[in-house]
This record gives C-alpha cells, structure tokens and sequence, in this order.
C-alpha cells in the first residue's frame, strides 16, 4: 500500500509538469485555442489546492469540464486520419485525462478514476518520458479490490490436442540450450529460426504470470482488445473492456467470440508489469530501440500467415502456441490491399489449399510448438502463422539488426 504522502506527491508533481509543459503551451499558441486554453488552466489551478485539502463543492464541476474539454478535443483528435492528426490534441487528451483521475481520485472514486487513467493512455499520448498517469493507476490499482479477489478457480494451462495442417515439406525448428552470446551471433548468420531453451527462466514472470495473477492485481485495468478469429476475417473489431471482464468472459469461460490482446506494448501502460521481465543480453546488437508487445489469449486465437519488418525474439510465458513459418523468399500470395500487404491470402489450415495455390506444396514449412520459457528466434520478413494451443501469456521484442 502506497502512503498517502507518497501519493500526494506524485499527483503534485503531475500537476505541476503538465502546467509547464511547453508542448502544451505551444500547441495552444499554434492553434489559437484560447477557449481550450483557458479551461485547461483553470482545471490546473482547481485540481492542484485539492491534493492537501479536502473535497470542495465544485469538483463535480471540475469533472465535469474535464469531460467538455475531452469531448472538444476527442472531436479534432477524430477529424481526418488519425496519424495526420498533430501530437498536440493526443498529448493534450492525455494531460486532461490526468487532472480528471486526480479529481476524481480526491472524490474516492477509484475506479472511475482508474478508468480515466487508461483512456488517457489508451487514446493520447506522452509529452516526454513522465510517468505520472501510469503511477497514478498503479497506486489506485492496489486500494480497489476485484471481484475475484478469493477466487478458487484453477488457472487453464492445458494444452490442447490440436493436428497440424496439411503443410509442404515439414521442417522442424532446431532447439539451443541457452547458447552464449558468440554462439547466438552464430546461430543468426544462417537467417532461419531457432528456438532457445533456458534463457528466460530467471524472470519474474514467469513464477508469476497467470490469468488469475493479472486479475487480482490489475482488473480494474481496460485495455484494447481484438474481437473475432483473424483480424483478416469480416467480423473482426476492436473494443476496450477491463482486463477483468476479458478474463472472466474470454479466459476463464467459454465464449462464442474469440477475444485477444494482440501486439499491444502493455508495458508503457501497465508498468509495473515491466518489472518482471529483464532485457535480454542477445538484444544489445540492435540497431534501434528494442519494442516490447505482450500478446494475452485464449486457446484457438489465431494470428493469419503474415511477416513483419523487425527481427524478432518471441518469449513464450504461459501456455503453448504453435509458429508454422516460411522463408521470407517464399512467394506466400500477400493481399494487394496495402492495409494487408504484410499478410498472406493463404490459408494454411484450409482442407483446399493445395488445389487455391499449387506453388504451395513446393515450399518448406518450418514448424515450432513452443511452451513456458521458450524464446523463438523469427527472422526478418519471415512468413509465420501462429496458432494458440492454450490460453497464453507471451511477450515479442522486434528489433533490427
């Protein structure tokens, strides 16, 4: 449990970053904003006295113009395409997301303010490196109790019986225990994967990381979530639950829908969680910074054959998943939309799909059936389909060489 003292502080300093914060002063200037301006600033000066003093009268008001001031902003965040939107409107987003939790914090309402948190990470985005609204999270996270605090369900681990599909010319993934960093450097010369044994043991998470684990500490959480069994499929969408109601709907029950936390860099918005995983030594040869997505489903979620620009080191958790992959010189039939150029209009896992693409049965599948502490080594542009074969926690870390 946080001292109120500690919390008071860090709210302080919140408050008072986002009342300097020149990105915001500018953005202002830039757009000749006076309105937005002057409601921000009367939001600071409102929400700051707050923090030593007991609720006044008019925080209702206070949220309440944090909300008029969100919806304004959510507004031009929405005219246009999202990325020719300027940063400004998201980092803005953000800051008010912040002075609405603090109020609504001082209110004792710590889930909605919990709630404001997330959003604010969700749809805005970061004026530098702080981490004031996801401390802020942090600390509400550990004084709101969930639904499951007592729970006596078993966590699902099991690996399901699940055929491969009719693939080309199988090839096993080879395997390494725990190979020194001159023997990985030789193990990537070839350019084709390679799965390590023993190398992430030491983490954390892996002791720790459960379904049940992440919905007694972070339940009250929401997050982006993928709805639907590809994201190539018709049906597919996207909806922000709480990771408790993904947990209980998704994880735990059986459901009609598949539901996935798919790519996302959960550890810029959960951080503690960050904490239990350490870098590994293998990445310090990357030519940029090292991104860090954690993917959390079901068994039966499915990502379609499809490449990526990074190199990657696939860490497996929790659970078991399955990688059929194919050499970044295979001709895989990518979609000509240029929203789905990275993915393959082939099927797999279809009884037919040797009859849609001839060419298919002349390639070389290379298949690896990971489970708890392996690290899948998937080069650059490499074709992979990925099937879970259990509900599964894994985190990827792209990196280029």
């Amino acid at each position: 449990m946080f001292k109120e003292s500690q919390k008071n502080e860090m709210l302080n300093a919140g408050l008072e970053f986002y009342s300097h914060c020149k990105a915001i002063q500018d953005g202002f200037c830039k757009y000749y904003c006076r309105r937005e301006s002057k409601m921000f600033h009367d939001l600071l000066t409102g929400t700051t006295p707050l923090i030593l003093d007991p609720p006044d009268k008019e925080i209702d008001d206070r949220i309440f113009e944090c909300d008029v001031l969100l919806d304004s902003t959510w507004e031009t965040i929405n005219i246009g395409h999202w990325r020719n939107v300027d940063i400004f409107w998201r980092q803005l987003y953000r800051a008010v997301c912040f002075i609405k939790s603090v109020n609504l914090t001082c209110a004792g309402k710590y889930s909605d303010a919990i709630l404001s948190c997330d959003m604010g990470l969700i749809m805005g985005a970061p004026l530098s490196d702080e981490l004031f609204v996801q401390e802020l999270a942090d600390i509400l996270c550990e004084l709101v109790s969930t639904d499951l605090k007592e729970v006596s369900v078993s966590d699902p681990e099991e690996k399901a019986d699940i055929p491969l599909p009719l693939l080309p010319n199988l090839h096993n993934v080879p395997c390494v225990n725990a190979p020194t960093l001159e023997k990985y450097l030789e193990l990537l010369r070839p350019g084709t994967p390679f799965i390590m044994k023993n190398v992430v043991n030491h983490w954390p998470a892996m002791k720790k990381w459960s379904p049940l684990y992440l919905f007694r500490h972070f339940g009250e959480r929401t997050i982006p979530v993928e709805i639907g069994s590809s994201y190539t499929s018709d049906l597919w969408s996207q909806k922000l639950v709480k990771l408790k109601e993904f947990i209980t709907t998704y994880i735990l029950s059986q459901s009609d829908e598949v539901a996935y936390l798919a790519q996302y860099e959960l550890f810029n918005h959960i951080t503690k969680l960050k904490d239990d995983i350490i870098p590994l030594d293998y990445l310090a040869i990357s030519d940029s910074e090292v991104v860090t997505n954690c993917w959390f489903g079901p068994v039966g979620t499915v990502s379609p054959l499809h490449h990526d620009h990074y190199e990657n080191l696939f860490c497996q958790v929790y659970g078991y998943k399955r990688f059929v992959m194919f050499s970044r010189h295979d001709n895989m039939h990518p979609h000509q939309h240029h929203l789905l150029e990275n993915t393959s209009q082939v099927d797999i896992e279809s009884p037919s799909v040797n009859d849609d693409f001839p060419d298919y049965k002349d390639k070389t599948a290379w298949v690896a059936d990971l489970g708890p502490g392996d690290v899948l080594y998937v080069p650059l542009h490499w074709w992979h389909h990925v099937r879970s074969l259990s509900v599964s926690l894994s985190v990827s870390m792209w990196w280029k060489n």
